[in-house]
């Protein structure tokens, strides 16, 4: 009826109906795509429609009358819940992610907006909570959480770069590898990021991973701190779901030790091999020798003092010494001694060598002119060692300071403690510097004055240092060396210090 009392118009009558139509038409697309509940002020269920039945596995009846609680499955914290009861009873729409369980255990995810409804005073009287299952998509992102977590497990540097080589994923094992973190390699270039100069092997393996999709080899990179390292490098080609190319799939593993290693086997079995030459060389050698020296001896007493020929003789005397020293020189660096270890004074020993270095030097014409200063350390140290063995690697080092040095050079003998946090795994050494001012050594040597045979020395036979490092490895130590062209050298003997210390 109209306020006039008469009846409602055709036309009205026809818009109310097509109203209530559209309205149940949007209700029965809400319920054919979505997941709806109804509650009162109180949060008391008074509407579900069959999709929230069908997720929850819950009956209507079971589920008419109750709270939220009866899906609750715990996960959210209650400061969570909290947030969302404050935001909806403020009047104010609440979007988010809810994890619900159904009525047999089962967990299921629910992207949620609940909507309320205000009276005349602002104040809501129910909530409509429409939700979207989205459990497929949230334990894909778990699988791909837990793949993650397990690529961060991995030691090795495992990262993906798009095909400009920019950075887009960087694993846990990067981050050790290289000193990275992911923040900071991400969106890098990987070419500028990993390389100080590209590689030739770079180009060589782009054109392999285009021609068969994958690439395999060795690469020399350096690390956040610039440090040098060789990395086994395996490269794979990503493909999008129209098997076009479009990401690299890279994993790599610090091989920069196992690499050190088998150079120094090699060095090994380059000094196992000259021990063998060595004895077999004695063994020839030396009996000739003998026989010369005497024949020559007896010419020598048959001749007078001035005869032209005793000259030559002596000449001939003296090489065949020269060859005898070399021969004994090369058996003495190339063939390892057993280590006779006994607690000893380690600044006595490292006295000796001084002394028979100053002695050496004496007698050669330049001999004033350069001088071997000791530092000795204020409290005695008492080691395990065999001494003549770490004198004779102390008086190498001494000797090719003395050779490296310019006339009125100066050679500074050290002996001191390395405090801990400088020494590998922070333990305490004691340590033995020999320092010249000489010439100093270039890079590219540096990498190779330990190698047997290598030598920069005119007249040397390359195997001194081979030997003192043998010496020091034997005591459980190393060699260190650092030089600056133009300024010296410093070779550093660490040797660890234990019980028997006192």
């Amino acid at each position: 009826m109209t306020k006039s009392g008469q009846p409602n118009s055709p036309n009205a009558e026809q818009a109310l109906q097509a109203s209530l139509k559209e309205l149940a038409d949007i209700k029965f697309a809400l319920d054919q795509s979505t997941i709806v509940a109804i509650t009162d002020q109180r949060g008391i269920i008074n509407y579900v429609n069959d999709e929230f039945c069908r997720i929850s596995k819950y009956s209507r009846e079971e589920l008419l009358g109750q709270d939220h609680r009866i899906i609750n499955s715990g996960y959210h914290s209650e400061e969570f819940i909290r947030d969302l009861w404050t935001t909806i009873a403020g009047g104010n729409v609440w979007k988010g992610e809810l994890r619900n369980r159904a009525k047999d255990g089962s967990i299921y995810w629910v992207d949620t907006t609940i909507v309320p409804f205000l009276n005349s005073e602002g104040k809501p009287y129910q909530y409509i909570a429409i939700r979207h299952d989205i459990t497929q998509r949230k334990l894909a992102e778990e699988e791909i959480r837990r793949q993650a977590a397990l690529l961060d497990e991995s030691h090795d540097a495992i990262l993906v770069r798009d095909l400009d080589e920019t950075i887009v994923y960087w694993n846990r094992g990067a981050e050790v590898t290289y000193g990275w973190t992911a923040d900071e390699a991400i969106g890098k270039d990987a070419r500028q990021l990993l390389f100080d100069d590209l590689p030739p092997e770079f180009e060589e393996a782009q054109r392999e991973l285009a021609e068969t999709g994958q690439w395999r080899g060795e690469l020399n990179q350096v690390t956040k701190d610039g440090r040098a390292i060789i990395v086994e490098s395996r490269w794979t080609l990503v493909h999008d779901d129209k098997k076009a190319p479009y990401q690299k799939l890279v994993v790599n593993t610090d091989i920069t030790e196992e690499k050190r290693l088998q150079t120094e086997l090699q060095h090994a079995a380059q000094l196992s091999l000259v021990g063998e030459l060595a004895a077999g060389l004695a063994h020839e050698i030396k009996n000739p020798l003998a026989g010369i020296q005497g024949v020559v001896d007896i010419l020598l007493r048959r001749r007078d003092a001035n005869d032209p020929e005793s000259e030559a003789l002596r000449g001939v005397r003296n090489e065949v010494d020269r060859i005898d020293q070399i021969v004994r020189a090369l058996l003495d660096r190339a063939r390892p001694r057993v280590l006779a270890t006994q607690p000893s004074s380690l600044t006595e020993v490292v006295r000796r060598a001084v002394n028979v270095a100053r002695a050496q030097i004496f007698g050669r014409s330049e001999g004033g002119r350069i001088r071997v200063q000791f530092h000795p350390p204020d409290d005695p140290i008492l080691l395990p060692i065999d001494a003549a063995q770490i004198e004779d690697a102390v008086l190498n080092l001494i000797i090719n300071a003395i050779q490296a040095s310019e006339d009125y050079g100066r050679v500074d003998v050290r002996i001191l403690r390395s405090p801990p946090d400088e020494t590998a795994d922070d333990l305490d050494e004691v340590m033995i510097e020999v320092s010249d001012k000489g010439p100093g050594i270039s890079e590219e040597n540096l990498s190779r004055i330990f190698n047997p045979f290598f030598t920069t020395t005119k007249g040397g036979t390359g195997l001194g240092l081979p030997a003192v490092r043998r010496i020091v490895r034997a005591h459980s130590g190393r060699v260190g060396v650092k030089s600056v062209l133009g300024e010296g050298s410093t070779f550093t003997i660490h040797l660890p210090i234990n019980d028997a210390e006192t």
